[in-house]
């Protein structure tokens, strides 16, 4: 009986301690229980660090990393396993997306940095950045009426 190999995405929350003081052990982990399943891991990154609604194993902060990966469909169950065994993963929700090509999977993927949502300056740095890029498209045709009288 020939097995099928599916898509998915998985959401992997991990300490926000661990993921950002060692991001390559944090990734290194992801890709060994990916890799244990027999997965081929198509994306693997950082998607955002957030306080937690709730403590979640004494953490209040948590780091998601979004995994896009193909594997065998009984194989998954395998993958929940290890990470309820580990104790750096917090959370994993995984999801079958067979509908996705591989283009709508990069797409998918954020290009913008990661903002610490508790960074007051990294917040304004960004807010005036966006600002000034829109700003100056707006202002050259009040500089060109200007220079017009």
């Amino acid at each position: 009986m020939a097995v099928h190999i599916g898509k998915y995405e998985a959401m992997f929350l991990l300490n926000a301690g661990y993921a950002s003081g060692s991001w390559d052990a944090a990734k290194g982990e992801i890709e060994h229980i990916l890799g244990r399943a027999g997965a081929e891991v198509l994306h693997l990154r950082k998607w955002d660090e957030k306080r937690l609604a709730y403590p979640i194993s004494g953490s209040k902060r948590g780091a998601y990393v979004l995994a896009f990966f193909q594997c065998e469909g009984p194989k998954v169950a395998g993958i929940e396993r290890d990470v309820q065994l580990s104790e750096n993963i917090l959370r994993v929700l995984i999801t079958k997306a067979d509908h996705l090509a591989l283009k709508d999977v990069e797409a998918m993927m954020p290009q913008q940095p990661i903002l610490d949502e508790h960074d007051p300056r990294a917040m304004r740095r960004a807010a005036a950045a966006e600002r000034s890029s829109r700003e100056p498209a707006a202002a050259e045709p009040a500089a060109a009426a200007s220079e017009a009288v």
